[in-house]
């Protein structure tokens, strides 16, 4: 029979271990801000040449007010932006302004608007 010493010896043992091994799904996630804090760029490679070749490319960062922060993460979903139907490049101004009078150009006829939210129904009175 092992004695409890030995036993609490192996407990701490094994704790020290899993803490000490590093999180296997950790990646490497690069988030790029303005100076605003809206998010302009996230993914797990990097934006730039991280290397001292690329310094040129940080310091242009910094003159327009960007900042860089990368972290370990267990998640990193990429940033896109899309623009107009579903990211189409060749989107003009006048079908962004006013998408239902270029419809109405085109000959298709434009969705009926949203039906108006109904006044909720007031409870009938109790009879007594």
């Amino acid at each position: 029979m092992r004695s409890p010493i030995s036993l609490a010896v192996a407990a701490l043992v094994a704790a020290g271990v899993a803490t000490a091994a590093p999180d296997a799904g950790a990646v490497t996630c690069y988030v790029v801000m303005d100076r605003t804090e809206n998010v302009l760029y996230r993914d797990v490679y990097p934006p730039v040449d991280m290397s001292d070749a690329g310094r040129a490319e940080r310091d242009a960062m910094r003159l327009r007010g960007e900042f860089l922060m990368f972290m370990d993460s267990e998640h990193c979903p990429r940033l896109e932006f899309f623009t107009g139907a579903a990211g189409n490049v060749a989107l003009r101004l006048d079908q962004t302004v006013s998408p239902a009078q270029e419809a109405a150009r085109e000959g298709v006829k434009p969705s009926p608007p949203a039906a108006a939210p109904r006044a909720p129904r007031k409870p009938a009175p109790k009879a007594s």
